[in-house]
């Protein structure tokens, strides 16, 4: 039975607890900052806490990204050249994280932007206090048409969304990802540690991808979760397709006989808080952790 996206009664959960502490930007770059552009809020068409710095006029160009906290993929991202014009992108009501482009971004052979679609795997177990985290030896680059300047603020040569081509043979992959796999593991870990994931009494998983973004020093940025990623079946591409992916972390998840874990790479087991009991939950919410 299906209620909300999510299925009930089911001994295994496809969707994790806690998930909003990844998807929604504002309050991952909370707790681990450092991984991240510097990133300001827009709340209702004022700044929240701290406003970028006013920058002088010979300042070199670079854009400026304006993002709804909650809502990713790309959809929501404007552009703008100054931090002064960020506001009057805003809409009332809404919540925006606000962050400068990186210096010096590693771009792809002929010039275009690209950044890393990077794949986990994450499995809270059924004693509702252990974590398991793999992370996927294979991905994605989404590449610009376009090859990209700091000053032209079209959303194609700035955002870039689509899946372009698998990144295996992309020559610095080797090198970056072991730092992608490292901040992964370590955004896992506090949320685990600090009890933003909840766990269940039961198994629950989700495979979600990370957004990444290279500089010339092989430096990375983690610019945002997806949980519930596109993930396409061979049918839709021969190439840029998802089966191995989805049936490894099955397998992982659900063993079977002749299954294999394909490209999965174990990389974190850590221990979360203990679920806690609430006298205010609904008949619906009780029934929705058998």
């Amino acid at each position: 039975v299906f209620c909300g996206g999510e299925p009930y009664f089911s001994r295994i959960s496809m969707h994790l607890k806690g998930r909003i502490w990844l998807e929604d930007k504002r309050k991952l770059f909370e707790f681990v900052p450092e991984f991240m552009p510097y990133t300001y809020v827009i709340e209702d068409r004022h700044w929240v806490g701290e406003a970028p710095p006013v920058e002088p006029a010979d300042a070199p160009p670079m854009p400026w990204f304006v993002k709804e906290t909650d809502r990713n993929f790309g959809t929501s991202v404007v552009c703008c050249a100054r931090a002064e014009d960020c506001l009057g992108l805003a809409k009332p009501g809404t919540t925006y994280v606000v962050q400068k482009h990186i210096p010096r971004p590693l771009l792809y052979t002929n010039g275009e932007k690209c950044h890393i679609k990077f794949y986990n795997l994450l499995i809270g177990m059924g004693d509702g206090v252990t974590w398991r985290l793999y992370t996927y030896k294979d991905g994605y680059l989404s590449i610009s048409p376009k090859p990209w300047s700091p000053t032209d603020l079209s959303k194609e040569t700035q955002v870039t969304i689509i899946r372009t081509k698998r990144i295996n043979d992309w020559p610095p992959w080797p090198r970056v990802y072991p730092k992608c796999k490292a901040g992964v593991v370590e955004v896992i870990r506090r949320a685990a540690e600090q009890g933003k994931l909840e766990g269940r009494n039961k198994l629950q998983f989700e495979i979600i991808s990370a957004d990444y973004i290279v500089t010339e020093d092989e430096d990375v940025y983690l610019l945002e979760f997806n949980t519930g990623p596109v993930l396409k079946d061979p049918e839709d591409s021969s190439d840029v397709h998802d089966a191995g992916m989805v049936t490894g972390a099955l397998h992982i998840v659900e063993p079977w006989e002749g299954g294999d874990e394909d490209l999965w790479d174990f990389a974190l087991e850590c221990a979360g808080q203990p679920p806690t009991h609430d006298p205010t939950r609904s008949l619906t919410e009780f029934l929705h952790e058998l």
